[in-house]
């Protein structure tokens, strides 16, 4: 009976809806987790775009970003959302209406069954209707509901889906506190990291990118989505009173058409492609945290951590729980500006002893291959 049980667990096909697209310029926990699931399990990754972007795409002829496959076993879709969608209830609905009818169409194609439905962000609360699921799984990384850009009330959406979901993911502690209480069946798992490929960013045969290669050292860097939660008056600040070291920049815009911060040391390099990365890890001298403090970031439990780490390289944060509870024995807290700037020093200057030996074992005990993993063991375990 148990064998036949593990069996049938096993076999389940999972469609993913997630509010990040599948692409490579910021490619987080939900791709992560799902290209690891695509091992063993058939996947349909779904997310939207905009539809300027789309069709931008599409006349470039680069729609096999938003449209194909990766593997044998995963598939992903962009669907774009229809003019004025976030604002115009009915055209919201169609919009939904669009999403799931592709969905349900690659999955019958490719003759889906035991369907698990793995939702990444709440509003998707309104497909459930429109799926045949045997399982609802919810993974939470952030508090949407500070989001300058979440539109409705996102907390009530987010507490409907808490109660129908079979079991809760969180992206960190001060995430799970937010969630057990309406469904106790809420695990945290923080963010993982490819050990190996950011660990490239230590190796002699890395090379630094052109357009980071001629900027004077030292060099302060960031790299992930640069949007509200950037404290940029901190950047200015920094840049303003040490401008012999040069602040960095790497990621796509969100919500923003530029950074507020013009200093003649500070770059914004723009968007890069994930596989990238690394190598514009190795010419940062300090890795930064620059996040402002709010309630959006005080449940935050930043991909880039790790990341940072499994390059080598020392870390400065402002003072985020998360960061604080896993990290605080690897990673400089800084609170003000000028904090920020004696903790760099001390990086700079060396003034931290073993350091460097500390920050490689405690990211290789944080892999996506373990998180992803220990997930499953738990799915496998529902009723």
């Amino acid at each position: 009976m148990n064998n036949q049980k593990t069996q049938t667990v096993n076999q389940f096909d999972i469609i993913c809806l997630s509010h990040l697209k599948w692409e490579h310029t910021l490619f987080q926990r939900p791709q992560q987790i799902m290209r690891r699931f695509a091992r063993d399990h058939r996947v349909i990754y779904v997310a939207h775009c905009s539809t300027k972007e789309f069709l931008s795409a599409f006349f470039k002829g680069r729609i096999r970003d938003y449209i194909g496959q990766e593997g044998e076993n995963l598939h992903y879709l962009t669907i774009p959302f229809l003019p004025f969608s976030r604002r115009i209830g009915f055209l919201r609905k169609l919009t939904d209406r669009l999403t799931s009818f592709a969905a349900k169409r690659h999955a019958r194609r490719h003759k889906f069954r035991d369907i698990y439905l793995w939702l990444y962000y709440p509003s998707y609360v309104h497909h459930l209707k429109m799926f045949n699921y045997k399982k609802l799984i919810y993974d939470c990384m952030d508090l949407f509901r500070g989001f300058k850009s979440s539109v409705g009330n996102v907390q009530d959406i987010e507490n409907e889906l808490l109660k129908k979901a079979d079991i809760v993911f969180t992206g960190g502690r001060s995430l799970q506190k937010s969630k057990e209480g309406i469904n106790p069946r809420t695990y945290c798992f923080p963010s993982g990291v490819e050990y190996d490929h950011f660990f490239k960013a230590t190796l002699s045969e890395t090379s630094i990118p052109d357009d980071i290669k001629n900027i004077k050292p030292p060099i302060l860097g960031y790299f992930g989505a640069v949007d509200e939660r950037i404290d940029f008056k901190l950047l200015d600040e920094v840049c303003a009173a040490r401008p012999d070291w040069s602040v960095v920049l790497l990621g796509p815009l969100v919500q923003m058409e530029k950074t507020p911060v013009e200093r003649p040391n500070f770059h914004y390099l723009g968007k890069k492609n994930y596989g990238d990365l690394p190598n514009y890890l190795k010419a940062f001298d300090v890795c930064l945290m620059p996040f402002v403090i709010s309630d959006l970031t005080l449940h935050i439990s930043p991909t880039k951590t790790p990341e940072y780490l499994a390059g080598g390289k020392p870390v400065v944060s402002t003072p985020i729980p998360d960061v604080i509870a896993d990290y605080s024995d690897v990673v400089a807290i800084a609170s003000t500006s000028e904090e920020f700037i004696q903790k760099t020093e001390e990086c700079l200057s060396d003034k931290i002893g073993d350091l460097h030996i500390r920050i490689r074992q405690k990211a290789e005990t944080k892999s996506w291959d373990y998180i992803a993993g220990e997930m499953k063991k738990m799915i496998m375990n529902l009723e």
